[in-house]
């Protein structure tokens, strides 16, 4: 199904007429165009990309503009140039991102488009099944991801602080051809594990210590997210040991179960359930994994609420953690495309313990 028919059939079942796409990020899945500005209608009669002056000549220089039918350059008014198209396609009920507009872009539709009823889309699912370009830009992110992380290996030393880690994370994603990172790059070390968000700082890395790595990066418009956990140093530490082989088991369990027809939310309760049985009720307190494409986040959402089905060719992560304040903190994380009878690893770097020293 093209990302056109996606959307007609969605529109089908609102009984809407058309759609405005205004999220930077549905824009460009949908036309392969990026702007920090900009607006999409499609209709049953056509796709209208609407674009100023800064992104106008590049639009028409793209060779590889996806399904759009006419592009549009809009001056002082652009709810003139949209409404002279609502008009011309007969377009009475206009569905918009319940999902992503604000209130204030909101009262900007309904106080230009009086004449069209606006349905509320949550448009999320359209962009979860992915089309074969798409998860090529996915695995060579995280093809990227995997050289960065190797070359981490080779860098990280004991005595260097959890911000230089992180700063020559940034620039090896650079040199090795990402386009920018997915997020701010996570570097947690010995206690700072528990927290598992936590901002690099200057505390060094100390010999004995767990450190985890989350990082990632875009490639054409579509990203990776990766998370180790690696040892300085030989680790002594009994408790940290079983919070590793747990963490490990963990997402070896979860990852087994990704395959087309599963509930998502299903893996996670699963897995939540294990980390819980093997004493660490408590301390796993985050969704197992989430979809990944034009977005960080997005859906499919594996989490205790989530009762999605997953569906082959959804990219989706699953990764598992233990987080406990002044012990430290273990994750791991990988990238799978769901297969019709299981799944295709992404991210491709050891999931065992790694020791550097």
């Amino acid at each position: 199904m093209t990302k056109y028919e996606k959307i007609i059939k969605l529109l089908d079942s609102k009984q809407t007429d058309a759609v405005i796409l205004y999220a930077p990020e549905n824009r460009y899945w949908y036309s392969r165009f990026h702007s920090s500005m900009g607006y999409l209608i499609v209709t049953r009669k056509g796709s209208y990309l609407f674009l100023d002056g800064r992104y106008i000549t590049a639009a028409k220089n793209k060779k590889d503009l996806q399904n759009v039918d006419h592009i549009i350059h809009f001056g002082k008014n652009v709810w003139a140039e949209m409404l002279k198209i609502l008009e011309q396609d007969q377009v009475s009920t206009l569905g918009f991102e319940s999902d992503w507009v604000m209130y204030k872009q909101y009262l900007g539709f309904k106080n230009n488009f009086a004449n069209q009823t606006l349905v509320p889309i949550d448009c999320s699912s359209l962009r979860m099944e992915k089309e074969l370009w798409e998860i090529t830009q996915i695995k060579t992110a995280c093809d990227i991801t995997n050289t960065v992380f190797q070359e981490v290996l080779q860098f990280v030393k004991p005595g260097m602080t959890e911000l230089e880690l992180a700063r020559f994370v940034s620039d090896r994603f650079f040199a090795n051809g990402a386009d920018k990172l997915s997020f701010d790059t996570i570097v947690a070390s010995g206690v700072n594990g528990s927290m598992p968000h936590a901002v690099p700082t200057d505390k060094k890395l100390a010999i004995g210590e767990l450190v985890t790595l989350d990082m990632g990066c875009f490639y054409n418009g579509y990203c990776s997210d990766q998370t180790r956990t690696f040892g300085i140093g030989e680790i002594t530490d009994p408790k940290l040991l079983d919070i590793y082989k747990t963490v490990y088991e963990a997402q070896s369990l979860g990852i087994s179960l990704v395959k087309a027809k599963q509930n998502a939310g299903d893996i996670h309760r699963e897995v939540a359930n294990f980390i819980a049985q093997a004493g660490y009720e408590g301390y796993f307190d985050h969704g197992l994994g989430h979809g990944i494409g034009v977005e960080i986040h997005e859906e499919p959402y594996e989490n205790g609420v989530s009762q999605t089905i997953l569906e082959a060719n959804m990219t989706i992560t699953v990764e598992p953690g233990i987080y406990i304040p002044g012990v430290g903190g273990v994750r791991i994380e990988d990238d799978l495309l769901v297969t019709s009878d299981g799944y295709e690893m992404l991210t491709t770097s050891p999931r065992e313990l790694i020791i550097v020293k």
